[in-house]
């Protein structure tokens, strides 16, 4: 009797090898083809999310009044603070330069892309950091608009085609 258990154990091992093995390959190809499906799916959300954030930062920033109008002041070499002989208080251009602190934790965080960075704000950027008044304005509150900073480094060191023309911020 106990012989026969011997065959039989050694029959059912040898069956779980043959079928077992084969059953375990097929099942790490699976997994693994799985797993490219839905690299790719995230990879696809992310694309989309980035695309919606950008959406979104545009129409904060763009979409407010006293933002559009330190873009024009600054566009058009014109003084932008109240006390300069501009239209705007101090609190307006906190926000606007505030506005791309949000961009650059929206940047940093992953939700936004270099491309999308640099298409859509690095050109305001740049007309900001080249503004006398502005540079004045950060130089005299140097712990504040570290995102804005953050940005110019980002946009001088982006690969993106969008940013080629603003590499050569100073």
């Amino acid at each position: 009797m106990q012989k026969g258990l011997e065959k039989w154990a050694v029959i059912a091992a040898a069956l779980v090898t043959i079928v077992g093995f084969p059953l375990l390959l097929v099942s790490l190809w699976f997994a693994y083809h799985l797993d490219v499906v839905i690299s790719q799916q995230l990879g696809e959300i992310k694309r989309i999310a980035q695309s919606e954030n950008s959406i979104a930062l545009n129409t904060m920033l763009f979409n407010d009044y006293s933002n559009a109008g330190i873009i024009r002041s600054i566009q058009n070499d014109k003084p932008v603070l109240i006390g300069n002989g501009g239209s705007y208080s101090s609190v307006d251009l906190d926000k606007y330069l505030g506005a791309f602190n949000t961009v650059a934790l929206v940047y940093r965080d992953g939700f936004l892309s270099d491309d999308h960075l640099c298409a859509s704000f690095a050109f305001y950027v740049k007309e900001a950091h080249q503004n006398s008044e502005v540079k004045k304005y950060m130089t005299e509150y140097p712990d504040y608009f570290g995102g804005f900073r953050d940005l110019l480094t980002v946009i001088k060191n982006s690969n993106s085609s969008f940013c080629r023309s603003y590499r050569e911020l100073p």
